[in-house]
């Protein structure tokens, strides 16, 4: 009878510790998914520091260097449209 009431008292601490196991384990796996995600976004903001990347902004918003030319070619989707067109006309001979 004292053994069965003992084991009754361990039946919540037991389980009580069993969800804090699991939620334990679940803030673990995502602080290491957040960490992964900062390491990511540290490596981003490196990039930017970098000339090449600036550059690159730039050319995206069209500037150029002194000296360069701009050329802007429009039309590009209708001519790979028409182009994947004429590949399946081939195709079908």
């Amino acid at each position: 009878m004292v053994l069965l009431i003992v084991a009754v008292g361990y039946v919540q601490p037991l389980r009580a510790y069993r969800d804090a196991s699991a939620t334990v384990a679940a803030r673990q796996a995502e602080v290491d998914r957040l960490a992964g995600a900062n390491v990511r976004l540290g490596q981003r903001i490196a990039e930017t520091e970098t000339p090449e990347f600036v550059a690159r902004e730039a050319r995206k918003l069209t500037l150029v260097q002194p000296g360069e030319k701009l050329f802007i070619v429009t039309g590009i989707e209708e001519w790979k449209q028409e182009r994947r067109a004429q590949a399946r006309e081939r195709q079908t001979g």
